[in-house]
């Protein structure tokens, strides 16, 4: 194991994690490239535990269309690993894998498509106290005991340790083009947005997009996937405008500015658009998950009120420190839920 510094530590393999928490040094946040940790609340004294020294691919089977990946492999390790065999991992998102399932910060890119919960086979795990557990299994065909293994989607890594994954796989589609209508009105494009929504099969990813100092206009993009001939016709009979821009993930706060994320219906957009400055930047992904970036603590706090009428759910990730965290109240039941399985999970409240 690399030897402790200060209060960072970055273990080479499972065993050594594990010995790191039987250590109890105190509270442990779990890190990997880092590309999400500023969106999480900021834990002062914690131990950072960096899993970027798990970066094997143990095993990849193509036929199967499964793979076993440390926690620590990024999204482009993988990416690399599986294009020769004509294979990808088909939701969205980047950084390390576990903490991309950990997240789970865009989900399905479009209806009805795969995301980390459906994705997620099995699992090799530490508990907090370094107890190590499975989950799961490596193959798609499996009855292998209880789920635990999908409530590692969306814990940010506060139940436990997640230190290898099994994944399932698909094909890569015979042909893919990206598309991106641009500068629409707000009526336009949530008509487009509907439209695809409609397809019955075909649609790989999609986004609505405002943009600073985009003029309050809004694009549309997306991919279409499928046999060459379907996605041509499928472009044309929608006017859709092939582009090669590479999709938004995320979306920056501004100097002394704040952004909100959370979960919005289709049906829900138009009333919370209404409750959001007129050129505020937004970003909704396919599957329901959003961004907006408002300038001050007052317009969030707004466009937390409108959304939660709405019936929507969102927090501040990037604000000043007291402010990040905060936001639309969480239903009793599920609070109740949440605290059952993290004292279940990690009874000393070790991660963070």
């Amino acid at each position: 194991m690399s030897s402790i510094a200060g209060t960072h530590v970055r273990p080479r393999d499972a065993a050594a994690v594990a010995e790191v928490l039987r250590a109890r040094l105190g509270r442990v946040r779990l890190h990997g490239s880092g590309s999400r940790q500023q969106r999480l609340e900021p834990v002062p004294g914690a131990l950072a535990l960096d899993l970027t020294g798990l970066a094997t691919i143990d095993r990849l089977d193509a036929p199967d269309q499964t793979c076993s990946v440390d926690c620590g492999v990024t999204r482009a390790q993988l990416d690399d690993a599986l294009r020769p065999h004509r294979l990808e991992l088909p939701c969205p998102g980047d950084g390390t894998l576990g903490g991309l399932f950990a997240s789970d910060p865009i989900g399905a890119a479009a209806p009805g498509g795969q995301s980390p919960r459906s994705l997620l086979l099995g699992m090799d795990a530490l508990l907090a106290d370094g107890t190590p557990f499975k989950s799961g299994a490596r193959v798609v065909k499996s009855v292998a005991g209880f789920d635990v293994h999908k409530l590692l989607v969306g814990s940010e890594g506060r139940l436990f340790v997640a230190t290898r994954l099994h994944l399932r796989l698909k094909p890569l589609p015979r042909a893919r083009v990206a598309f991106a209508n641009q500068a629409l009105d707000r009526e336009a494009a949530l008509r487009l947005l509907q439209q695809l929504r409609e397809l019955p099969h075909g649609l790989q990813s999609l986004q609505l997009l405002r943009v600073a100092g985009g003029g309050g206009g809004w694009n549309v993009r997306g991919a279409i996937a499928g046999r060459a001939n379907f996605v041509a016709a499928t472009l044309r009979a929608l006017s859709l405008q092939e582009s090669d821009a590479h999709p938004v993930l995320h979306l920056e706060a501004p100097a002394g500015g704040e952004v909100l994320a959370g979960l919005a219906l289709p049906s829900a957009l138009p009333r919370l658009l209404a409750g959001l400055p007129t050129d505020a930047p937004f970003l909704w992904h396919g599957g329901g998950r959003f961004e907006t970036t408002l300038p001050v603590a007052n317009a969030t706090d707004r466009a937390l009120a409108a959304l939660a009428s709405a019936g929507g759910h969102a927090r501040i990730v990037a604000a000043a420190i007291g402010r990040r965290g905060l936001g639309t109240p969480i239903d009793a039941g599920h609070r109740s839920i949440a605290d059952r399985l993290k004292h279940a999970l990690d009874p000393h409240d070790v991660l963070c």
